[in-house]
């Protein structure tokens, strides 16, 4: 009796779902006539006649700064090209899913709204009828209206690219004819994914990392020239893009404001034991040194007098000088003066867009991967000449920046591994950091024509080995890169901005 059961259920239900088809077909197309325009909806198996489309032409074209075409995004009318083109492409659980998820053939705004009405009205009564649940109507909504796009080249850059675009330009996206002119130096981001793909292998992998990521900008202009988010570009995160903690590489960023405020690099501070309240700050080598001068401090990354100066020049000061340089902290959370030890996640391209600023002389472009954006041949967004804000005092940047390049001061600390912190005579400067676990290792290196930073963990946030040191592991990509850009374009030497007016009456007074 009850497989008999089963029996009659299962033949109902196979004559019932196509008759609700049929009749669903039926008030779509009256819907349609009904509603105005007519339009080209993609079925399939009958319900409506599959019709034949031509190729869609990309709404947008993306360029890189030598005008090669990088990516492109099409109008949502691309995946029922492809589905008309290619069914077997498409082949899933049903018929069903293939149908609620195909968007709409139409790139036209005010047509792509009156089919995506009319789709939804068929979605719900075919939910109605019980042919559909409201799974297979949420997976319709998600991918309802999301363009197609294609990536032809910098894979990482271009997909940060796009997600840029999604957010700020989506209005544009259907309606064809935008030009987006970038900044990436496909040259050196083929060079960088060399670089990364191959040094994590030496380097990262021994010590428990499943990731890298490098970024490198122009820091007089802010332009991005190079994106890395992974080893090799595949289903994963672009992790040039994801907040992940800082570690010490932080540190620079805040003592600048204290130069600011009067203190020098030979300001002694006192690395001794220190509570606020519970919180009770440790050193990495897990001893404390005594009294050390600022600069020494900052370049063996001593963690106790970067407490005491954001203490004592105050916590909102150095949030809003980090806010000043790029860095965008949520005002409501309330990070505590870890602040300064890279507690706050931030991502790696706004670290890299930070230390432009320090690279030159207190001005700061906003990091960005446009040149400029065209759109039916008027120009919507021109950073061809971007504006320079001075952020910083020119004459705290200019001591920060000495500090920053004090090879002989990172040896007690690097040892051999210095020889990542010079660059064959040149100003530079660089600051590494490593997050508590460790779980995430940084290294920040500029010279006046390039600024990088590289990142490497776990992308899952998991513990790496305790051997995890970004002088050690990120520092030889960064010095490598900046290495082949000076030979490769036959770099001349150029110093840091001079400061431009009155050295500041700096304080040694020390700081117990």
């Amino acid at each position: 009796m009850e497989l008999k059961s089963k029996i009659l259920k299962s033949t109902i239900k196979f004559i019932a779902v196509p008759l609700i088809f049929l009749l669903a077909s039926i008030i779509y197309t009256l819907f349609k006539t009904v509603t105005g325009p007519a339009i080209q909806f993609t079925s399939f198996n009958g319900f409506n006649p599959v019709e034949s489309l031509s190729p869609p032409k990309a709404a947008t074209t993306i360029y890189a700064s030598n005008n090669e075409i990088i990516g492109k995004i099409y109008g949502p009318e691309m995946k029922a090209y492809q589905y008309v083109s290619n069914p077997s492409a498409y082949a899933g659980d049903s018929i069903l899913y293939h149908l609620i998820n195909i968007p709409p053939y139409s790139s036209n705004p005010d047509t792509l709204s009156l089919a995506m009405k009319a789709k939804n009205d068929f979605m719900q009564f075919l939910y109605n009828g019980g042919a559909i649940t409201k799974n297979d109507i949420a997976l319709a909504n998600q991918n309802t209206n999301t363009p197609y796009f294609s990536i032809l080249h910098t894979p990482y850059f271009t997909e940060y690219v796009i997600h840029k675009l999604y957010q700020n330009y989506q209005k544009y996206l259907l309606l064809g004819g935008l030009q987006v002119y970038t900044t990436v130096d496909p040259t050196l981001n083929t060079l960088a994914q060399q670089i990364v793909t191959s040094d994590f292998q030496k380097y990262d992998v021994p010590i428990g990392a499943d990731s890298a990521a490098l970024v490198a900008d122009n820091p007089t202009n802010g332009y991005v020239l190079a994106m890395i988010g992974g080893p090799n570009y595949g289903a994963y995160l672009n992790m040039a893009d994801v907040p992940r903690q800082q570690g010490s590489a932080m540190k620079p960023l805040i003592y600048v404001k204290a130069f600011e405020m009067g203190y020098s690099p030979q300001t002694m501070i006192d690395d001794s034991p220190i509570c606020y309240g519970n919180y009770c700050p440790t050193d990495y080598e897990g001893y404390t040194v005594g009294w050390v001068s600022i600069d020494r401090a900052i370049n063996q990354s001593i963690n106790i007098p970067a407490i005491k100066m954001l203490a004592r020049i105050g916590y909102q000061n150095g949030f809003n000088t980090l806010i000043k340089e790029g860095i965008q902290l949520n005002p409501k959370v309330y990070v505590g003066l870890p602040l300064v030890l890279g507690a706050a996640g931030v991502p790696l391209v706004r670290m890299v867009g930070a230390y432009n600023a320090l690279d030159n002389g207190g001005y700061y472009a906003q990091s960005t991967p446009f040149i400029k954006i065209v759109y039916n041949n008027q120009t919507i967004l021109n950073n061809t000449n971007p504006p320079k804000n001075r952020i910083l005092d020119a004459n705290a940047v200019a001591e920060m920046d000495a500090v920053l390049g004090d090879t002989a001061l990172k040896e007690p600390l690097y040892g051999s591994h210095t020889y990542y912190y010079s660059v064959q005579g040149r100003p530079y400067g660089s600051k590494d950091g490593t997050s508590n676990g460790p779980r995430d290792i940084t290294d920040y290196m500029f010279i006046p024509q390039l600024s990088v930073g590289v990142w490497a963990g776990n992308i899952n946030d998991s513990l790496m080995s305790q051997y995890a040191v970004g002088a050690f592991q990120t520092g030889p990509m960064a010095h490598r890169l900046i290495m082949d850009y000076i030979q490769n374009n036959n770099l001349p030497i150029v110093n840091f901005p001079t400061p431009t007016y009155p050295t500041l009456n700096s304080t040694t007074a020390s700081i117990p």
